[in-house]
């Protein structure tokens, strides 16, 4: 199985949380591409298995969103991504479906899976391969306050193959009105801890039996 996981934060480092989850799913035979945003120049020779996202750039037209760059956390790019103009927000969009494309294209992966509901989950989604997304408490905070950002995220959310919720509170909230399922309708919890390779690869095949039916 080859599968492209997408955080929305820095993924430039082999100690992210995206890196060590590629690596223990290499343990278990599966080939794993990483993608999402990257502190380092275009003109860099591009990290083997990573398609950084270079919002750098974009992001110097804002105090907040260069600062939120720079922090390189994805609670500080989901946090200022709904209070942009919207003509940064689709230059942030544009550039970020740029790569993700590249990515699936150049991977052909079987699944993609999300780090955060954001924007880059409506993205993976827009490519036509089977999504899974990771949902924190923090991720549905950040998108509540902009009609907008609420609209993209409930959009993705409802067209991916499988959603997991971090906690309870997380799959509380998505019953609340994020998804449309029935009480009775299991949304897995699980956080996404240093050991969690069986469970993202479990979640992804799920989601290629749902998509094929």
């Amino acid at each position: 199985m080859r599968l492209l996981l997408i955080d929305h934060g820095n993924c430039d480092h082999d100690h992210t949380r995206v890196h060590r989850c590629r690596a223990d799913l290499a343990r278990l035979g599966i080939t794993a591409t990483v993608c999402g945003p990257s502190s380092t120049s275009q003109l860099e020779t591009p990290r083997v298995g990573m398609y950084g996202i270079h919002l750098h750039s974009i992001a110097a037209a804002s105090h907040r969103f260069l600062a939120a760059v720079r922090e390189g956390t994805a609670e500080s790019l989901l946090g200022v991504v709904p209070s942009l103009s919207p003509r940064l927000l689709g230059l942030m969009r544009e550039t970020a479906r740029q790569l993700i494309a590249e990515a699936v294209d150049a991977t052909d992966p079987d699944a993609i899976f999300v780090m955060h509901a954001g924007i880059l989950t409506d993205l993976a989604v827009e490519t036509g391969a089977p999504v899974v997304v990771h949902v924190s408490p923090v991720d549905l905070t950040a998108a509540e306050g902009k009609t907008l950002m609420r609209t993209l995220v409930r959009r993705s959310l409802g067209s991916c193959d499988a959603v997991i919720a971090a906690n309870d509170a997380a799959a509380a909230a998505l019953r609340a009105g994020w998804v449309e399922c029935d009480d009775d309708t299991p949304i897995d919890v699980w956080p996404l801890g240093p050991a969690c390779a069986e469970q993202i690869a479990a979640a992804c095949r799920t989601a290629l039996v749902r998509r094929r039916g």
